[in-house]
């Protein structure tokens, strides 16, 4: 079922409500001001962002209150796209909050112009598994265990290096056996074969 403006108007808060009813507001901002806000936006979602977030920042000035509409633009976009609300919906949001035809226009226009590029922003986002960049291994031969009992033989120790999101690095670190390591390196193999066919159908 389509939301409704009321239900988009509803995710977003009080705070984030009145900045854009602010930035629509001819006797309060001006059009240039608006203009800037509005390319300002649309250039801060482009970029390429490390952060766990898309919502831009700009310097303050104005006691704040260029910021608080940018941030309330951003906010506006990004969740029109997370939550699935067409033009349609955002237009009536908009309305709601008593902008001017031009004004809201102009916006609706730019949202949709990049909202493919926020889906796949937003996509990009959140926690992802690490990525092995590197490995170390070293045979360990046990003659006998701590507790005086014959050892179990040929043990491998693995450590694979892996780097997080930012760059962030880590180790995980497994002791196996030569038949364990095996079956790990086949299976290993076959992921890589399934990748490669995918790769080649696609």
């Amino acid at each position: 079922m389509l939301s409704t403006p009321r239900q988009l108007l509803m995710d977003l808060s009080l705070k984030i409500s009145s900045a854009l009813r602010l930035l629509g507001d001819n006797s309060k901002t001006e059009y240039a001001t608006y203009q800037e806000v509005l390319r300002k936006v649309s250039e801060d979602l482009k970029k390429d962002c490390k952060s766990s977030t898309l919502i831009p920042e700009i310097n303050v000035r104005d006691g704040g209150v260029v910021t608080h509409c940018h941030a309330a633009l951003a906010t506006l976009f990004i969740e029109s796209v997370r939550g699935g609300h067409n033009a349609s919906v955002v237009t009536s949001a908009l309305e709601d909050l008593n902008w001017p035809a031009d004004r809201l226009t102009e916006t609706v226009q730019e949202l949709e112009s990049n909202r493919q590029l926020i889906q796949s922003r937003l996509a990009s986002l959140g926690t992802y598994p690490p990525h092995i960049v590197d490995v170390d291994w070293k045979l360990n031969y046990r003659v006998r265990s701590s507790a005086g009992e014959e050892g179990g033989g040929a043990m491998y120790l693995v450590t694979l290096h892996t780097q997080e999101m930012e760059g962030k690095r880590g180790k995980v670190t497994f002791s196996c056996s030569l038949a364990e390591l095996t079956h790990l390196v086949t299976r290993l193999r076959q992921a890589t074969r399934c990748i490669q066919k995918y790769a080649n159908n696609s």
